[in-house]
């Protein structure tokens, strides 16, 4: 192997032939081709030397992997002694190639190029460039067909984006033997790509925040930048979609408030769809009123001041002056600036009534720097009246019981509920003061309490809304909720009715969170479950929950089937117990004597004048007829009473006088005559004198 020698360089072979007699003829020959050469004869070591020096001044592709052969020959008549040598040349890239399709290529999808190169020996380096700069890290694949062969390929993955549009790509070939001859092959790249999208005024602004007063105009267009071009437009405010709007440019003309907000544009191509980023438009305008308060009304009392307050919405805010007038029924006047007061966006006037029936109605007018409010504020002063009744009122007796209404109109005035609760009888089976008579009466005709019963309330309670939480009422009893709306001119009337409640009563300590349905003596002793009945009437019939509605007072309408068996056995038993209890004192009570009630008992009984409402009548006159009469008589008897303070004997025949003092419960006055309702007096200390020895 002689070599290697470079392309296009000189080459340079030395061929040496010692002894032979007579001395050889030494000779270079190619394919049987004699080349020229230079030969000469030396001695060395006494010995001569025939040499042959052949100097190719360019050497050409052509002599790559060429066979030269140096021959040695004395005579003809002996064969000549030949020595073949190979010669190695290296040789420069000939021809390089991008071979991949000149087709569009999709940003961010790697796309497989090939690039190939011939005639270089050894194989050619390969290199990438983009726009002039080497592709860094990218995959590229370098093989050749054969050891000896001078064909080169290389395999670049290349992911493009948006940017790298109409780039220079380049695949250079070299052979690092050879200073200078690289070899190129380029073409400008096509990328495609989704539309690159903005938004901005049509004069080219690039402000993000636009501010407009309305009734202007204003321009916007989408700029999009895409390959393939864009094929759609779409506009979008506040994230909403634009029907109508599918070009480029969006006009829009005569501005309002509603016409503020974040405007942005889309585009779309085959390759996808892209939406801008925001434009704010903000519409400045005059002052208007504040939604809900276009037209109100006001309730005035007769030399009673109001405040009328003005609300308004204005763009810009700052520097709104306002203006007030008032119209009656026979002129328009301005109001007085000394009795304006303005903060703000809020305006409020004092008005003085002269008289019950006047009628005016105030205006109020605002401006800004954008401009006056075209319609104006009015406030209707109207006579004041007392409020409507409460609505639709119903019990709830979810985890606590509930009196729940709806508010009507507030006749003008600032209105607050008022709930009044009125007790009855206790309902408990084995309250024996009570006849059997009288447990049998209707339940219509117990349960008539309302602007004629004298029963002062046992409960009052006031809230700013028709809703009202009870959870102190005392089981075994029934009573009645009278429902108020109140303001300065009154209280509604008649009020809202809802009769015959009844908390349930059982055996022993009361658990207040027992409710039951209209219990019979028979029910109020074994009962397994708690309800609660009540029935709601007022000016328009029954508004509230009908008798028969069963309201658990934990929320739960069903226990678990082994539970209620359990206590219906327990209740049971129960029941049996206290009714031989029960007739073994009703058979002892009905054989002693009653002696009558002395007049001032009943009297002591009655509360104060000033404890009464006004909706209730007073009775004196045909309580002490009653009494002087001695037809009637009445026991006197503790709410709380329970079977186990009576004793074994009946001791209400006894003729001694005791005061006591009774703080927390209730007192109860009952008659066996449906003709004098009973009275429940409030909670709180009353003496009163009793011929029961038996309450403590």
């Amino acid at each position: 192997m002689a070599g290697p020698f470079r392309e296009g360089y000189e080459l340079f072979l030395c061929c040496q032939v010692k002894g032979g007699r007579p001395a050889p003829k030494v000779t270079w020959w190619r394919d049987d081709v004699e080349l020229k050469g230079t030969s000469h004869t030396s001695v060395e070591e006494g010995a001569t030397v025939m040499v042959n020096q052949l100097l190719i001044g360019t050497t050409t592709r052509d002599y790559f992997g060429a066979k030269i052969e140096c021959r040695a020959q004395g005579t003809k008549l002996i064969a000549p002694v030949v020595k073949e040598v190979t010669v190695q040349v290296h040789l420069k890239p000939v021809r390089v190639k991008i071979l991949t399709a000149n087709d569009l290529l999709t940003a961010g999808q790697p796309v497989p190029l090939r690039c190939d190169s011939w005639g270089s020996y050894p194989a050619a380096k390969i290199t990438w460039l983009l726009d002039g700069e080497p592709i860094r890290n990218a995959e590229v694949t370098v093989h050749s067909d054969r050891e000896d062969s001078n064909t080169t390929t290389s395999i670049l993955n290349l992911k493009v984006t948006s940017e790298n549009d109409n780039a220079e790509l380049m695949c250079r070939a070299s052979n690092p033997w050879f200073s200078g001859s690289a070899i190129e092959d380029k073409r400008i790249i096509r990328v495609a790509y989704p539309p690159t999208v903005s938004v901005h005024l049509a004069n080219e602004d690039p402000s993000r925040f636009v501010t407009k007063a309305e009734g202007q105009n204003v321009t916007f267009k989408c700029r999009a930048d895409a390959r393939p071009p864009v094929s759609s437009y779409a506009w979008f405010k506040n994230g909403m979609r634009m029907s109508g709007e599918s070009s480029e440019i969006l006009h829009l003309t005569q501005l309002a408030r509603e016409s503020a907000g974040a405007y942005a544009c889309g585009a779309a191509n085959t390759e996808g769809e892209t939406r801008s980023s925001s434009l704010t438009l903000k519409v400045q305008y005059s002052p208007r009123c504040r939604p809900g308060t276009e037209q109100t009304s006001l309730g005035a009392l007769n030399m009673h001041s109001v405040q009328v307050k003005c609300e308004v919405d204005a763009d810009p805010p700052d520097s709104v002056k306002f203006s007030w007038t008032y119209n009656n029924t026979r002129n328009v006047s301005p109001v007085l600036n000394s009795r304006i007061t303005s903060n703000g966006l809020v305006s409020t006037v004092t008005y003085l009534p002269q008289t019950d029936s006047e009628l005016i109605t105030l205006a109020c007018w605002a401006s800004n720097s954008v401009g006056r409010q075209t319609i104006p504020c009015l406030v209707h002063i109207l006579p004041a009246n007392p409020p409507e009744a409460p609505k639709a009122c119903e019990l709830r007796n979810d985890t606590v019981l509930e009196v729940v209404c709806l508010a009507g109109n507030d006749g003008g005035l600032t209105q607050y509920f008022l709930l009044e609760v009125i007790g009855g009888d206790p309902l408990y089976a084995n309250d024996v003061s009570r006849s059997f008579a009288d447990a049998n009466v209707g339940d219509n005709e117990l349960s008539t309490m309302n602007d004629q019963a004298t029963s002062a309330p046992v409960l009052r309670m006031q809230e700013p809304q028709p809703q009202f939480r009870l959870n102190s009422l005392e089981p075994g009893r029934e009573y009645q909720f009278l429902v108020y709306a109140v303001n300065a001119k009154g209280r509604s009337e008649p009020p809202v009715v809802i009769e015959r409640v009844r908390v349930a009563a059982q055996l022993g300590p009361y658990d207040e969170s027992i409710l039951s349905e209209d219990p019979t003596p028979a029910e109020t002793t074994h009962h397994s479950s708690g309800g609660l009945s009540a029935s709601a009437s007022g000016s328009n019939g029954v508004v509230g929950v009908g008798a028969g509605a069963s309201i658990d007072a934990h929320g739960h309408e069903k226990q678990q089937s082994t539970l209620l068996i359990l206590a219906a056995v327990v209740a049971i038993g129960a029941v049996i117990v206290t009714s031989i209890i029960v007739a073994g004192i009703v058979v002892v009570c009905r054989h002693r004597p009653r002696p009558p009630e002395p007049q001032d008992v009943r009297k002591s009984m009655r509360p104060a004048r000033n404890d009464v409402p006004s909706m209730y009548i007073e009775e004196d006159a045909l309580n002490d007829e009653e009494a002087l009469a001695g037809t009637r008589s009445a026991d006197i008897r503790a709410a709380r009473v329970l079977p186990s303070t009576l004793g074994p004997r009946c001791s209400a025949s006894t003729t001694s006088s005791q005061h006591h003092y009774i703080s927390e419960g209730f007192i109860q006055y009952a008659q066996p005559s449906l003709n004098d309702p009973d009275l429940i007096l409030p909670r709180g200390e009353m003496e009163f004198t009793t011929m029961d020895p038996t309450l403590k």
